[in-house]
């Protein structure tokens, strides 16, 4: 998967990659729970992690357009993998440094930005949503919507204003 990941934008098929990769979404991290040893599962969820990382940069950034639901999906269901693999690969990683077994910061960070785009397209509710949950969990370091969280507030102020003048202006016009 790792190695088809890396060849489909080459291809001009991530489309029909990143459909996949989302339908298959559940039944992967199924298989990925089920992994037996500690060494195989940081291999295995590092793997995971890279391919999924792909799939959301070309979501995030536009490169593949996704309906609504079908990424709601994808962040419901990568964003929990996500934010408990990524302090368990860090811990792992430092007091093993000899393993060789490593994701670089960058690639993190644009998970993170992934995300973050992922999130801001989606409908108001569904922002709202991801960002209580997100807000409520122990693990909120990571990712770090505090961007997204601020967007939000400032598209619902507003929105509150514009619903505010129309009614106001409605009223003035029932009145007249």
């Amino acid at each position: 998967m790792s190695w088809a990941s890396q060849i489909v934008s080459k291809l001009e098929i991530m489309f029909e990659f990143v459909y996949s990769w989302v339908d298959s979404s559940d039944k992967i991290l199924q298989v990925v729970e089920q992994a037996c040893t500690a060494v195989e599962i940081i291999e295995i969820k590092l793997k995971v992690i890279e391919v999924a990382a792909k799939v959301l940069e070309s979501k995030g950034y536009g490169t593949v357009i996704l309906p609504t639901a079908k990424r709601h999906h994808m962040v419901k269901v990568w964003l929990p993998f996500v934010r408990v693999t990524k302090p368990f690969i860090d811990s792992v990683t430092t007091n093993y440094e000899d393993t060789g077994l490593k994701i670089d910061a960058e690639q993190w960070q644009s998970l993170e930005s992934s995300f973050v785009s992922i999130v801001l397209a989606l409908p108001s509710g569904d922002q709202a949503e991801i960002l209580t949950e997100w807000l409520g969990n122990e693990h909120i370091r990571y990712p770090d919507f505090t961007e997204a969280f601020e967007v939000w507030c400032y598209r619902s102020k507003v929105a509150k204003r514009r619903l505010a003048d129309i009614k106001g202006n409605h009223d003035m016009i029932n009145t007249s």
